[in-house]
């Protein structure tokens, strides 16, 4: 009996004993842990632009579009990050500018907040700048601007991913609205004015040219006279031989795109008024 009594209290000894070591295994989850900062997040971001038709870019000195230009696509964009716990201040906000088809962003930089155009406002928290880039005009497809903060601790935020379109979308100019005379009597009149109307879908600064065929395979231009009338001073001199001649009209953009066309038959007489 005393044995099985000293063996019970034996067993209850090693019980506690295995207790007392879990306990102090245990760690303390009510330890308050102090942290140095936290990540800031994007709700609110602007690009000026989402879908761009590279065929309305033109460049200075060019009458033309190659498929080898080279264009800059620029736009305004605005960030409005928020910031957490015991951070103060945001001192980056920055973008990068991406496509599938290129191993590395085309544009990295970074927004102000400085009052400094495009920025509007000082220290309003908004930060603005610029996102530029280049590319050819014979490329198109989807773009991102990608943009994102980081905390005076180092924290960086969410990025937030804003589409951006190139496409390449050339409409070819349209006449109308055709002046020209019937008949030309050259006993009365040496000049004849011809005039119509030019509108381009892509921006009247996409015509090139707007011209005149004649019957003989001469090519006359005629010239703006405002946005969208262009003009004509035919000068009969010499004086051309009797007869109909039928005329043909059409504008030509940069891309080399030609308008509908319109025709005109002139009767060239000579009939002599007698008073």
């Amino acid at each position: 009996m005393r044995q099985r009594l000293l063996k019970n209290r034996f067993f209850l000894f090693i019980a506690i004993l295995i207790q007392l070591s879990i306990s102090g295994c245990e760690k303390n989850y009510n330890t308050v842990i102090d942290s140095p900062g936290s990540a800031p997040t994007i709700k609110d971001a602007y690009f000026s632009i989402s879908v761009v038709n590279t065929d309305t870019i033109n460049i200075a000195g060019q009458s033309l579009r190659s498929p080898d230009d080279t264009l800059t696509i620029r736009g305004i964009a605005e960030v409005k990050p928020i910031s957490f716990g015991n951070e103060k201040e945001i001192p980056i906000v920055g973008f990068s500018v991406n496509n599938f088809n290129f191993s590395s962003p085309l544009a990295e930089g970074v927004l102000h907040d400085d009052g400094v155009y495009p920025d509007a406002k000082a220290n309003d928290s908004v930060y603005s700048g610029y996102i530029g880039f280049q590319i050819q005009r014979s490329f198109i497809g989807a773009f991102s601007i990608n943009l994102w903060s980081e905390s005076s601790t180092g924290y960086k935020s969410n990025t937030l991913i804003l589409p951006l379109q190139i496409i390449r979308l050339n409409h070819p100019p349209i006449i109308s609205d055709l002046i020209a005379p019937d008949t030309i009597n050259l006993s009365t009149t040496t000049t004849f004015y011809n005039s119509l109307k030019v509108l381009d879908p892509d921006g009247q600064d996409d015509i090139k040219s707007v011209l005149r065929f004649t019957p003989s395979g001469k090519i006359l231009q005629l010239h703006a006279t405002n946005d969208s009338i262009y003009t004509e001073q035919v000068a009969l001199n010499p004086p051309p031989s009797l007869g109909s001649y039928l005329f043909r009209f059409c504008a030509v953009d940069r891309s080399n795109d030609t308008s509908n066309i319109l025709t005109k038959t002139i009767v060239i007489t000579n009939v002599i008024q007698v008073e």
